[in-house]
């Protein structure tokens, strides 16, 4: 009986040898391998970063109006045209003034042909005084008719200037070379003082027009660099602060700035357009900064990865701030002497070794 037992109990022995070889080779391969990981500690001060909303506008842009109450009688451009400086835009009915020129002018006429008269009058009277043979009573007389006379001249010459500079206004010209942008009036309409007639801007020179803060005007000087993103393309065009507004009484206690566009990039852009600019200041944001490539997001949480004392991934929920460019504020969740992993060779997970 015991010969019989003693095979049988070989075999179980052998059996359970091999099952224990089997499992320490199992838990040999399913142990997980150590992820190469970069990592860096959070960041505490930053150049401070300003993102202000604002508009597109030209460079320059005016109203062309009249200076008076007259009729449109004929309009020389459409909205969109380039015009040239001094081109003809509007002109506006002159008939009234052109009347009044001509009355001046013949005016001026007879003014001239009585002061002929009376200037021979005058030179022939002083060579008979010379001969006595007129009183010097009668010299004087005739001499101030005749200066009576060339003040009538001067008077009507006076007004005739006055005349033909008004009517200069009644052909308006473009002050600068530009494009007309609107046109409020049409030709039979009455324009006055208080209307334009067109507007227009100079072509392709435009600035973003922006508000900051009393807190913030400190922060910016004149030739600082910034960039202007589009709101509807999201295209980013380089700027330049040409003008920052000394007073903010008529702004509702906002500075108003102008950046000058640098688009080098010959990017199509219209007056009105909405965008950001986004400036990096000389100024020192303090806090807890990290990459924010390095945030993880699931659902509604955000978290980050940070390295424990045994070389493990762990996942650490934290409370974010303001984004600062390429990083990212956190207020709560982790300390300043902790690494946070920033990159890795593969997947990450809660508990995995890792090597950096």
């Amino acid at each position: 009986m015991k010969t019989k037992l003693l095979p049988i109990l070989f075999i179980s022995l052998l059996t359970l040898s091999l099952a224990s070889c089997g499992e320490e080779t199992q838990n040999e391969k399913t142990e997980p391998q150590a992820v190469n990981v970069k990592v860096q500690n959070p960041t505490t001060t930053l150049p401070q970063r300003l993102s202000h909303k604002g508009k597109i506008q030209s460079s320059k842009s005016i109203d062309i109006q009249s200076r008076g109450s007259s009729y449109v009688e004929q309009i020389f451009v459409n909205v969109g045209d380039k015009v040239e400086k001094n081109q003809l835009l509007v002109k506006l009915n002159s008939e009234d003034i052109a009347s009044k020129r001509t009355q001046l002018l013949a005016q001026l006429e007879e003014v001239n042909a009585s002061l002929e008269n009376t200037e021979r009058d005058y030179e022939r009277y002083k060579n008979l005084r010379e001969k006595n043979s007129v009183s010097e009573k009668e010299l004087e007389s005739i001499k101030l008719k005749f200066k009576s006379v060339q003040s009538q001249k001067a008077a009507v010459e006076s007004q005739l200037k006055g005349i033909e500079s008004e009517l200069k206004y009644f052909n308006i010209k473009s002050p600068f070379d530009g494009i007309i942008t609107s046109k409020h009036l049409q030709e039979g309409d009455l324009a006055n003082p208080q209307m334009p007639i067109l507007q227009m801007e100079v072509n392709n020179a435009f600035e973003f027009h922006f508000s900051v803060s009393e807190r913030e005007i400190s922060a910016l000087r004149k030739g600082q660099l910034s960039t202007v993103e589009i709101s509807n393309d999201h295209q980013k065009i380089d700027a330049q602060i040409s003008e920052i507004s000394s007073s903010s009484l008529n702004s509702g206690g906002q500075y108003i700035i102008k950046a000058k566009l640098l688009n080098s990039d010959n990017i199509d852009l219209f007056s009105g357009q909405q965008g950001e600019i986004q400036l990096v200041t000389d100024k020192l944001d303090q806090g807890v900064f990290v990459p924010e490539s390095a945030l993880i997001r699931r659902g509604g949480l955000q978290g980050l990865y940070v390295v424990s004392a045994e070389q493990k991934a762990m996942l650490r929920w934290v409370k974010v701030g303001a984004n600062n460019g390429k990083h990212i504020e956190i207020l709560s969740g982790i300390q300043t002497d902790e690494s946070i992993i920033t990159s890795s060779d593969s997947k990450l997970y809660n508990g995995i070794n890792v090597n950096y």
